[in-house]
């Protein structure tokens, strides 16, 4: 029995290597066609498919990588392929051009078709565990490669066109994708979010990461600088927090993904940016959560008149190999406790006078609306800052992720 689980886990940790390996690819900025040998690589020596073809809608939904059958599965009915919604056995519908598959995983980032991933070879007999096992794997690194070769075709485009505002919307629906777009608001929880860019891209993230019905993980960080080179570097950070959080939650403690995520970040920016970054863990069960603020603005904590900063973590990332000291946080939530994570645009704005809002006017305001639901709070704060600021721009990138544990 043990060494079963010892094999399973030795699985895991390969999966997991895979696909930190592809991020890593990503954040170094490899071609399309290195992407997909190290896919191919994957799929064939950890998962073992013998039969894959991966149709990607980059152009018009070609087959950028087949192998295992005769001929490109070309001409195949795209209709009927854009049906398919869920991963699917191939017997179930009539598509001909892809007789020789077995399964057809769909893979689909906030509602839009990304790729469509035909898998062959499979034994009937092994169906059931192929998917038990394998499917969430592939489509998780699949949405990966799909959405690193989605923002390799926009840079292009960017690059061409000389960054001109049509190109720039592109970026913006793209940069969109890695922000949650359905936040939940519940009896144990609720949860709101705004965002405003300075500029058409940002370098400001915030992301909510459900682990299991019990644990969460809720965060916020921003990039030094602004722009589209803040946007991508952002973008490879989400990746590895969430592959981290989505496959290894189990075996790295928050500290070891704190220094996981710095090292990234050293790698992907040279030093030549850093991440100031907020991560909480929440547990429901014991109602205890964790947390490492990385440089970051202090999040506020209101429970009824008392108001606490988080501020208990070490530096921002990205500026040292090794962090010289990280410190967890570990607070007992009483019910009907409030967060306010934000980023520096929020206290930065000046009014006429040039005198920053700064924190101890934002501390009072999220006290003043905490009783709100945290949408109806978020609209309270920005309209107290707009009041404040007059004609006056706002400074830099702003967003601000707002929660309350029931």
């Amino acid at each position: 029995m043990l060494t079963k689980l010892d094999n399973e886990l030795a699985i895991e940790r390969q999966k997991l290597n895979a696909l930190l390996e592809i991020t890593n690819s990503i954040n170094k900025n490899y071609q399309v066609s290195e992407l997909l040998n190290q896919f191919e690589n994957v799929m064939r020596y950890y998962i073992g498919v013998s039969r894959l073809a991966f149709i990607n809608n980059r152009n018009n939904w070609k087959c950028i990588l087949v192998f295992g059958i005769q001929g490109d599965c070309s001409g195949f009915d795209k209709t009927k392929m854009l049906s398919i919604k869920k991963s699917t056995l191939l017997k179930e519908v009539n598509i001909k051009e892809f007789k020789d598959f077995d399964l057809i995983l769909p893979v689909f980032h906030k509602g839009i078709p990304l790729s469509y991933i035909l898998i062959g070879g499979i034994k009937e007999t092994e169906m059931t565990s192929f998917i038990s096992d394998h499917v969430g794997f592939i489509k998780t690194i699949s949405n990966v490669v799909s959405v690193a070769i989605e923002t390799k075709t926009l840079a292009k485009k960017l690059l061409k066109k000389k960054l001109k505002e049509k190109d720039m919307k592109l970026a913006v629906l793209m940069q969109k994708l890695l922000l949650p777009s359905n936040l939940p608001s519940n009896q144990f929880i609720d949860i709101s979010a705004t965002y405003l860019a300075k500029e058409m891209v940002s370098g400001d993230y915030y992301d909510f990461i459900p682990i299991n019905k019990n644990e969460y993980v809720f965060c916020i960080a921003d990039v030094s600088g602004k722009g589209i080179s803040a946007a991508l570097l952002m973008s490879n950070f989400q990746a590895t927090l969430r592959a981290n959080i989505k496959y290894n939650h189990n075996n790295l403690t928050i500290t070891e993904l704190v220094k996981e995520l710095n090292a990234s970040v050293l790698s992907s920016a040279k030093g030549e940016k850093f991440i100031t970054f907020f991560i909480g863990y929440y547990k429901e069960s014991n109602r205890t959560l964790k947390y490492i603020n990385a440089g970051h603005n202090c999040p506020i904590m209101v429970h009824k008149n008392t108001v606490t900063e988080l501020k208990t973590g070490c530096i921002a990332l990205g500026i040292f190999e090794e962090l010289p000291s990280i410190q967890v946080g570990k607070l007992i939530i009483e019910p009907n406790t409030v967060f306010a994570c934000y980023t520096d645009g929020m206290v930065e704005v000046e009014n006429e006078e040039n005198i920053q809002f700064q924190n101890e006017r934002l501390t009072k305001a999220v006290k003043e609306n905490s009783y709100l639901n945290m949408k109806e709070m978020n609209n309270a704060l920005f309209e107290t800052i707009n009041e404040y600021r007059g004609s006056k721009p706002y400074p830099d990138d702003t967003a601000v992720l707002s929660l309350r544990i029931i």
